[in-house]
């Protein structure tokens, strides 16, 4: 690298040149591009809180810089609660108005609720950095309460921090207006408690529709013919969570032009409803596999929907062609259908087949190397 440098001492006086010119775009950027905007809150954007030019400039139009010990004060602040520099530009960049909060009346009392909540130091940065504006909220009479009944409901702080790690806004809204009426709801109609339970604290999001937009959801599911004691019944909340009623016909009408009947449909969903959910160019893409490569009937697909969730270029292909390798030298059980290969679970699968015949079909070992090291660094630690 020395060498090289020494060959092309125009570089370093490019770097240099560089460095000059990313200075004066700091200091030009706000009243280059928009004079109404003071370069002093641009300044401390980049040069203290780390955000590019480009993201400072767009930060400063949301708020004005009051005085900058404040702001050295909140970020002290987070620095001492070990928040990175990423996440920390990542929070000033999403809500910058949080600079000009009191650190240690406003903020300080929130960052020690949640580290003593439960949450580990990991979860708790992430948990902050990703929603920021949870900490303009009120402790008294909104963080803490929340935590409370959530604890109430759910059972443990464990479960809480679960939850709340899943969804924020568990912490940010009147729970007594959506999700305890939709839990009310699902009791009602006979969901076992450890079920509305479960699926509260892995997939809260799905309990935070309007009561009105989740009854019709639980009404579509008994219409189906869904169980309402059985844990489908929850996983079909949550799929038809991400779906409008528009959104939701729209996919019957899609895999209607995939070969599969309205009966075809609602059979995969009811067996899997997560087919529901995934996207067109996901679905397409293995369903092309299937029918035309393998020519398997569409129908036959609808048996088994889950197969509709694996990823063609990482599970799909590569045990195609291993599938292949082994069927050619005998290695598979008689009239094996892939589908079935392509059901075993992966760490089996790595052991039943490609570790077991690695001298037999040595090409497979470089077909599924990335996995392989994957799993022995899981191992190791």
């Amino acid at each position: 690298m020395l060498r090289l440098l020494r060959q092309f001492p125009f570089s370093i006086e490019l770097k240099r040149s560089c460095t000059t010119d990313l200075r004066l775009l700091q200091k030009n950027v706000a009243t280059a591009l928009n004079p109404s905007i003071s370069d002093v809150n641009v300044s401390y954007l980049v040069g203290s809180c780390g955000l590019s030019p480009w993201a400072a400039l767009k930060a400063a139009k949301k708020f004005t810089l009051k005085t900058t010990g404040n702001a050295d004060s909140f970020l002290s602040l987070l620095r001492c609660h070990g928040f990175t520099q990423s996440q920390i530009a990542s929070i000033v960049t999403s809500y910058p108005t949080l600079l000009n909060f009191n650190p240690e009346k406003i903020i300080k009392p929130k960052l020690e609720f949640f580290l003593n909540a439960g949450f580990s130091a990991t979860d708790f940065t992430k948990f902050i950095s990703n929603d920021p504006h949870i900490l303009n909220f009120s402790l008294e009479k909104m963080l803490k309460p929340n935590f409370q009944m959530l604890k109430s409901i759910l059972g443990s702080d464990r479960e809480v921090d679960i939850a709340v790690r899943n969804c924020s806004r568990l912490l940010r809204i009147r729970l007594d207006k959506v999700m305890l009426p939709n839990m009310e709801t699902l009791r009602d109609i006979g969901v076992p408690p450890h079920n509305i339970v479960k699926l509260a604290t892995f997939h809260p999001r799905s309990m935070m529709k309007c009561p009105a937009q989740f009854n019709e959801s639980v009404n579509l599911l008994k219409k189906i013919g869904f169980d309402t004691s059985k844990p489908l019944f929850t996983l079909g909340i949550n799929a038809l969570s991400v779906l409008s009623p528009s959104s939701w016909a729209k996919k019957l009408e899609f895999y209607s032009s995939l070969g599969w009947s309205e009966k075809d449909t609602l059979t995969a969903f009811k067996k899997y409803p997560y087919c529901m959910a995934y996207s067109e160019e996901k679905i397409k893409q293995n369903m092309a596999f299937f029918v035309e490569k393998l020519k398997f009937d569409p129908s036959s697909v609808a048996e088994r929907p889950v197969l509709l969730s694996f990823s063609f270029e990482k599970r799909v292909s590569p045990r195609y062609k291993i599938f292949c390798m082994l069927s050619s030298k005998g290695l598979t059980k008689k009239n094996m259908d892939f589908r079935t290969f392509l059901m075993v679970p992966e760490k089996k699968f790595i052991n039943q087949y490609v570790t077991r015949y690695a001298n037999q079909v040595p090409e497979m070992l470089i077909l599924y190397k990335d996995k392989l090291e994957l799993l022995e660094c899981k191992v190791d630690h």
